[in-house]
């Protein structure tokens, strides 16, 4: 049962989004002492221009919504979909806004927040991720590389769904890719301990405005702000090798302007001699199949044959966990990527795509 709440304080900020000045405007605000939960609403007031949000406190990285419009509520003990849970330090925090689409002249932001002394929000089921073992045969293992869970701003589906419709298509394993977030990790620990026959990798989706990379096998968030503070494309690779895990550029040639922002891999820069894996069909193959699954191919080919080992990758990027309408939606399993794995764990999952045994 949750407590009555007062709010401490309220505040109020709006402001002007630049064109220039790189991708990302990083606004301040202070969080009063004894804030046990706040809400923070946010608006570009546009109908034309698309902003991200996302939150930083003075201990780091709290969480990525992208383009979700609903409020996010922060809390000690439970926080609202792509946020982290935790203490709630007094002192300055950042909203840092993304300028995902703007026009020829500058956005415009309003954000109200309540401070709160008790939570409003009741906690989902979390835990410690702890490393499991399903099988422990050396087979092939039928997966999907790229699932999104409500975790993602522009997703609606549970684990539990995720869950379901998976071992219904016959998988062994799923990598939950949350964009630019690792607040679905310990809600993925909780799910695995009720799961037998169904492995949930770690995962996200580096999502930024020149390409998507899946990031699997990682532990905690890796910064995705290209052009803020020395990130790109090398420091966010080396970010996810450092923690053990592997890069996948996702969907490379998918170019799809406005509907699908910074879908195309554009980064120059990258260090392709640290990448494992390239995504070359994304989705329901009737959708991109003729489209740009040969473009991919071709990308695939030109790399390997600079010198590049990079593992055959094929993901859903489901984000309703089957339900998806339409006459060629994306369902978890389509495609399928089979992987010649030591056993059913998440190290033998990365480290077969860092030896490149997947079909």
């Amino acid at each position: 049962m949750l407590a009555l709440t007062a709010v401490i304080s309220t505040l109020h900020l709006t402001g002007a989004v630049p064109v220039a000045g790189g991708d990302y405007l990083v606004v301040p605000f202070d969080v009063p002492a004894g804030t046990v939960e706040f809400a923070l609403a946010h608006d570009d007031g546009s109908d034309f221009q698309i902003l991200d949000w996302g939150l930083w406190g003075p201990d780091g990285f709290r969480g990525w919504g992208g383009g979700l419009t609903e409020p996010m509520v922060i809390g000690v003990a439970g926080s609202s979909r792509g946020y982290l849970a935790g203490p709630i330090a007094a002192g300055t925090w950042q909203l840092v806004i993304g300028k995902a689409k703007l026009g020829p002249d500058p956005g415009q932001y309003t954000v109200d927040l309540e401070f709160r002394d008790a939570a409003t929000l009741a906690p989902e089921p979390a835990a410690a991720w702890t490393p499991v073992v399903l099988a422990s045969e050396r087979r092939w293992y039928a997966g999907d590389f790229h699932v999104h869970s409500r975790d993602s701003g522009d997703a609606s589906a549970t684990l539990a769904e995720i869950a379901a419709y998976a071992r219904g298509r016959g998988l062994d394993f799923v990598v939950l890719s949350d964009h630019n977030t690792s607040a679905q990790y310990p809600h993925q620990a909780a799910a695995q301990a009720g799961l037998t026959d169904l492995l949930l990798v770690r995962g996200a989706e580096i999502t930024t405005y020149g390409g998507h990379g899946n990031a699997i096998g990682i532990g905690r968030y890796v910064d995705h702000r290209v052009g803020l503070g020395g990130v790109g494309a090398p420091s966010i690779v080396a970010d996810v090798v450092a923690q053990g895990g592997r890069f996948i550029v996702n969907h490379p040639e998918l170019r799809l302007g406005d509907a699908c922002i910074g879908c195309g891999w554009d980064h120059a820069d990258t260090p392709w001699a640290m990448v494992s894996g390239l995504e070359i069909q994304t989705g329901n193959a009737e959708l991109t199949g003729g489209l740009f699954t040969p473009k991919a191919i071709a990308l695939w080919d030109r790399l390997l044959d600079q010198g590049n080992t990079l593992a055959a990758i094929g993901g859903s990027d489901d984000h309703r966990a089957g339900t998806e309408g339409g006459a060629t939606p994306a369902q978890i399993g389509g495609p399928t990527t089979m992987v010649l794995a030591d056993e059913l764990s998440e190290a033998a999952i990365v480290a077969a795509v860092a030896a490149g045994r997947t079909v």
